[in-house]
Order: structure tokens, then C-alpha cells, then sequence
């Protein structure tokens, strides 16, 4: 009977921290809650995957038939023997090391295999881990002839129905993979090892702990570290400086000497740490407000960017604007584009009609919001002028805090503009959505929910989490201008 003890998901922990790969083997009851956006990541990949099973049409899915890993190692062999042309998550042991290729497909003789990854770029983990497959399947696998790592084509544009062929480009890692052989049995021996001997490596925090993933394990690692005096909650200061003086014993903000700081606003935070008092430039921030021209509104915007693309003339990822509010501190306005036409013409037209009799828009971090404009402005060229008469309006509020004209020590390394409005106490809470991405889910559940009381509970979910960042960015400006 085949067995296990690394599975592929393992091994690369091993390869970032083998503590963080000890946890996961003996103590998984120590990782950290998943958090939603991470969840949805994963979702995403899922999906895009399953996508991908359109390239070669017909398969087995072995993930399907079972969720043992042995039973389906036992199944993958069966089919195998079976001659089945397609297998979807084939299961495959070579030293204890177990990979599942997400496609399997035999073709005059030779096997070769696709990993999918639900991306338009192909990184460095994203390399290993296929070739690691690569090895595994080498090593295991007669007539096995090359794994294609797998990735959406950044120029595909949907016309029509989704053309799979098209939608996703491939690459040999058959190359890199044997280049790398010795280094994957000697990796291997070293995981199996610390296995069985059973000890907690001593391991110290270091930038692995945020490369190339944040770790599943921070928060035991950290649990003594991340306190509200640890130098780690110094913003803009370069990680390995943090790092260095963490290893010469460095611990909290007041330890560290002034000299040591080579930025004057580096010592201006330092010092607002150490005194607990906020940074203040009211100069500067007289500056910023004097721009401001009445009436002036708040504006947010929300962005869609399918990893499959839904609209036609659009790419994978491409974002998409599909809501915006605007707060003026008496009215409300906002659209929702939610239908399954392209409601890009719609959306410029009412941003234009919504925004015309404001001279200042507010907005924090103007960057999602010119891209959307700038895409808006592409796409119905007819509107250009009033649309980049729009952008002018927009005033970037976060340019206050980005340039440390006002700084809190309670803010630490976060200036998001949920952090800002707690520390100002600005009334604004979030409760059903707290991020973008969730956003982006949601509006993708309701895209696709029929009309009646769901439909209408996810919309209003979507316009109030909008609303409350032009709500909040209005009174991040109230509260200046009282400075």
C-alpha cells in the first residue's frame, strides 16, 4: 500500500521555514485562521482550474470519486492501467512525496501533465511547485513526457464564447525540472528527516515569514513579538533594517538610538512612538484643505476583475468598475451596475451626471479610481472629456497621511482607511463586507442570484460597504479641517 508523509502543499512550506513545516506536519491545530480573502483566493484558483478541464473535455476526476489520498493514489493506478486518456487530480508517490496533477492527459503513448494556476504570470513558486510534480511524475510515472505549467493569456480578449485554447498559454518546465532533480531528493531527505526527529526547529522570524506567502503559523511565531511597542509596527522602514536590529536584540521602538535612523521622517515616526503623540504638519495640511472648492463631495469606487472574463472585448483580470457612491454629508447617490450586459456606458454616464455639480471629489487613494476612469475613457471614447473632467476633481486625502503630514502611532504600519476611521472614531463601522475582494464575491453572487430578497440583501451589502469609505473619507477631511 502506497504511503505518504509530504504532500507538495508541505513541501514548499518546508522550502519557506522547515519550523512553519514541522507545525503543519505535528501541530496543525496551531495555524492561523483562514481569513476570508484567502479563502477567496483559493476559490478563485479552483475555479479556474475546473475551468481549465474544458482543454482536454471528458476526464475522471479522481478528486470527485474520493478524498483520500491513498484511495485516490489507488484509483489514478487503475485508470492508468485502464488506458484512460484524461484524468483530472491524478494522485501520484514517489518517496513519500505525494503530488495531484490537475490534468493528466495520454496521447499516442506519452502522459503529460498541466498544472493550472489562476494567474497571468508565472512566478517562482509557481515554477518549483511544477517542478516538483515533474519529479514526482518522472520518477513514478512510465511514458510520463512533460509537465505545461498552466496560466491565463494576459492578451486573450473574449469574443464570443470562451475559447479554452485561447483563454490559457502553457509552459515546458521539463527544462528546469531535471536541471533540478538532485536538489528535490536532497530537500526531500531533510523534510523526511526533521520528521521523524520530532523536534521543533528553532527557528527565529525573518522576511520567510512574509515569502513568497505569508505564513500559516505568524501568529504563533509572533505571538511574542507583535506587541504595541515592537519595533515592527514602524511604518515605511525597510524589513531588513527591522530585521537587523531584531537579531542584535532589538525589540521595542524606544530601544532603538536615534543615529540609527538614516530618514528624518523615520525619526519623526520613531519619536511619535516613543512619546505617543501624533505627528501634526497643520501647514501642510492647511495647504491640502485650501485646494478643496466648494461643494465638494466624497466618491469610492469598487472594482470587478474576473480571472475569467465575463464581458466581451474584456481580458482576463481586467477590472472593471461596477459600483460607486458619492457622500456630499447630506445626500447620498451611488449606481450599481449588477446586470449581465456590459453597463460601462451606463456607469460613465451616471458617474459624469452624479459628480457634474461638485467642484472637489475626495477620495482616499485615487489609484482604483483613475484606473477606472482611465478604463472608462478607453472603452466609450465619446464621454473622454467629461470623464477626465471628473478626474480633476479628485483630491487623494491619503496623500495626508502617505506623506506623514499627520501620523498617529495608533495607525502603526496600517493606514488603511478602516484603521483611520477607528483611530478618529469617525462612526463608520463595516460589518458584512470588510474588503475589496469581498466586494468583487459578492458582486459576482449577485450577478448571478434572481431577483428577490437575497438579491436584494447582497446589493445593499455592496452599496453600504461603498458608502461607508466615501462616509469615511468625508470625515477623515471633517476632522482636519478642525485641526
Amino acid at each position: 500500500m502506497a504511503s505518504y508523509s509530504i504532500s507538495k502543499s508541505s513541501f514548499l512550506k518546508f522550502e519557506q521555514c522547515s519550523k512553519a513545516f514541522f507545525l503543519y506536519k505535528k501541530h496543525p491545530y496551531l495555524r492561523d485562521k483562514l481569513s476570508i480573502d484567502k479563502r477567496l483566493t483559493f476559490k478563485r484558483g479552483n475555479d479556474v482550474g475546473f475551468f481549465a478541464q474544458k482543454l482536454f473535455p471528458g476526464g475522471i476526476d479522481v478528486s470527485v470519486e474520493t478524498k483520500n489520498a491513498t484511495q485516490a493514489y489507488e484509483l489514478t493506478q487503475k485508470l492508468i492501467e485502464s488506458k484512460q486518456s484524461v484524468i483530472y487530480e491524478a494522485t501520484f508517490i514517489f518517496k513519500e512525496v505525494l503530488i495531484m496533477a490537475d490534468i493528466l492527459h495520454y496521447e499516442n503513448g506519452r502522459y503529460f501533465a498541466y498544472e493550472v494556476k489562476s494567474s497571468i504570470k508565472v512566478s517562482e513558486v509557481y515554477l518549483r511547485d511544477a517542478c516538483l510534480q515533474y519529479y514526482v511524475l518522472k520518477n513514478s510515472l512510465p511514458g510520463f513526457e512533460d509537465l505545461f505549467l498552466t496560466t491565463l493569456n494576459a492578451d486573450y480578449i473574449l469574443e464570443g464564447e470562451i475559447d479554452p485554447r485561447k483563454l490559457f498559454k502553457k509552459r515546458s518546465v521539463k527544462k528546469e525540472a531535471e536541471k533540478n532533480f538532485g536538489y528535490f531528493e536532497d530537500k526531500i531527505k531533510d523534510a523526511s528527516l526533521l520528521i521523524e526527529m520530532n523536534a521543533i526547529p528553532n527557528i527565529s522570524v525573518g522576511k520567510h515569514c512574509f515569502k513568497p506567502y505569508p505564513c500559516d503559523f505568524f501568529d504563533t511565531c509572533w505571538k511574542d513579538i507583535a506587541n504595541e511597542e515592537s519595533i515592527f509596527n514602524l511604518p515605511f522602514i525597510n524589513k531588513d533594517k527591522l530585521f537587523e536590529w531584531h537579531e542584535a536584540g532589538i525589540k521595542n521602538v524606544s530601544e532603538i538610538k536615534d543615529e540609527w535612523i538614516e530618514k528624518p521622517g523615520h525619526l519623526k515616526i520613531k519619536n511619535s512612538f516613543v512619546n505617543k503623540s501624533a505627528i501634526i504638519n497643520r501647514q501642510k495640511i492647511s495647504e491640502l484643505l485650501a485646494t478643496l472648492q466648494e461643494p465638494l463631495a466624497a466618491v469610492d469606487m469598487e472594482i470587478w476583475s474576473a480571472a475569467i472574463p465575463q464581458l466581451a472585448g474584456t481580458k482576463p483580470f481586467q477590472q472593471i468598475p461596477f459600483l460607486f457612491c458619492v457622500s456630499d454629508g447630506y445626500k447620498e447617490n451611488y449606481f450599481l451596475s449588477e446586470h449581465f450586459t456590459d453597463e460601462r456606458e451606463k456607469f460613465a454616464q451616471e458617474l459624469i451626471a452624479q459628480t457634474e455639480k461638485y467642484n472637489t471629489l475626495l477620495v482616499y487613494d485615487k489609484t482604483m479610481e483613475e484606473l477606472a476612469i482611465n478604463g472608462l475613457k478607453s472603452y466609450c471614447s465619446e464621454y473622454a472629456l467629461e470623464l477626465e473632467k471628473v478626474k480633476e476633481k479628485l483630491v487623494d486625502v491619503f496623500d495626508i497621511f502617505r506623506d506623514l503630514h499627520y501620523y498617529d502611532p495608533k495607525f502603526k504600519n496600517n493606514f488603511s482607511l478602516k484603521t483611520l476611521s477607528e483611530v478618529f472614531n469617525t462612526g463608520v463601522t463595516y460589518s458584512d463586507i470588510q474588503s475589496g475582494l469581498e466586494a468583487m464575491n459578492q458582486f459576482e453572487v449577485l450577478r448571478n442570484e434572481p431577483e428577490g430578497i437575497e438579491k436584494q440583501r447582497l446589493r445593499q451589502n455592496l452599496i453600504d460597504y461603498c458608502m461607508n469609505d466615501a462616509t469615511a473619507t468625508l470625515k477623515l477631511v471633517e476632522y482636519l479641517k478642525k485641526l
